[in-house]
């Protein structure tokens, strides 16, 4: 018998089906037994909640998951728990406040900053329990909103691994470098642009690839030309498949390398698909990267906003084949034990069971 066997969670909210997070909570809960009901509506506040509260009074799940970017729907969450004693967890990834300031360049004094910083509260104060990816995002949300740490738990980010899988490795003369991402702050593309400048003087063979679109797409465009860099290449977005093809083409990936206070926090989901696709990979060094991340053995760990050092792990990885294929294979294990859906589907059932408690 499945651990979530008979059990139907609501995943609710006007969450993205598609974003990675939500993919993956989804399919480990199913593989752990669970009926899981999209509950989902994409249209503004007022038309959606009616809508959202109507398919969840018909579902009557057993409690809800309240999934991201859904951070304003907690409360109507909570609202219909009640009636039914049902709990209702949450998995906002990422402060909403954070993400306003930093995609939209807003003061923490602005209207919408106050407003954001107000929904991360309450959604939290009303979660009866709150997942987070690394343990660093839960002492910043429990200091920052005062709420206990005793309704956190931490739940990996993880990949996708029926899409995210090893692949043969084609031979190339070239040495390929690969970056995908929605070009935000965050990422700190401006130092892997910065870094390409300097290997471009030491190793012609190598060269970066960077994928996908964004906020500051324009700016690292014109940075790139200013440079006049010919070992870099930009690339249209791409669909998971065509992103697992990507990274398994390449030599190296690249995680993030913002200075940004959360980036200190995250660990984002180009690491942990290069992980999957047995790819080795370089990333800014930071708390939360050392909560599973060890330098030198499952990846490489380099100071965050720093192109010289950046250069230099590229150069160093570049001209190492051995050590590339030895942190790849590490890195992978390391993904099939604690990130890739197997071990989701492993570490959610107790953490679903903890929450319903008596309720069930």
């Amino acid at each position: 018998m499945e651990p979530l066997e008979s059990l139907t969670i609501g995943y609710f909210g006007h969450y993205d089906p598609e974003y990675s997070r939500n993919r993956t909570l989804i399919k480990a809960l199913r593989r752990a037994g669970a009926s899981v009901i999209a509950i989902n509506d994409r249209h503004r506040f007022l038309s959606r909640t009616p809508r959202l509260a109507w398919s969840a009074t018909r579902a009557r799940p057993d409690l809800l998951l309240v999934g991201f970017p859904a951070h304003s729907d907690v409360a109507t969450a909570k609202i219909l728990s009640v009636a039914r004693r049902r709990p209702v967890i949450f998995s906002p990834l990422t402060s909403l406040w954070e993400t306003v300031l930093d995609r939209r360049g807003l003061s923490t004094g602005s209207l919408s900053g106050w407003r954001s910083r107000l929904t991360d509260r309450i959604s939290c104060s009303l979660a009866d329990s709150i997942w987070l990816d690394t343990r660093s995002h839960i002492e910043w949300f429990s200091e920052q909103y005062g709420i206990p740490a005793s309704r956190f738990r931490r739940v990996w980010l993880g990949a996708d691994d029926d899409v995210m899988k090893p692949r043969p490795r084609r031979p190339s003369g070239t040495i390929t470098v690969f970056f995908y991402g929605t070009f935000i702050p965050l990422h700190g593309i401006e130092h892997i642009v910065d870094a390409a400048a300097i290997v471009a003087r030491e190793d012609e063979r190598i060269r970066f690839v960077l994928c996908g679109h964004g906020q500051t797409y324009p700016e690292i465009r014109s940075r790139a030309n200013r440079l006049g860099l010919r070992n870099l290449e930009f690339i249209p977005r791409r669909s998971p498949r065509e992103l697992a093809m990507s990274i398994t083409e390449s030599d190296v990936c690249l995680g993030i390398f913002g200075r940004q206070e959360k980036a200190q926090r995250a660990i984002p989901n180009k690491v942990f698909d290069a992980l999957a696709c047995e790819r080795p990979v370089i990333t800014g060094d930071t708390p939360a990267a050392r909560e599973c991340l060890t330098h030198g053995e499952h990846a490489w760990l380099c100071p965050p906003g720093d192109p010289d050092a950046l250069a230099a792990v590229v150069l160093e990885v570049g001209q190492d084949p051995g050590a590339r294929a030895r942190v790849a294979h590490a890195g992978h294990e390391l993904f099939k034990r604690e990130f890739s859906l197997d071990a989701l589907t492993r570490a959610l059932p107790p953490l679903v069971l903890e929450t319903l408690g008596d309720r069930r």
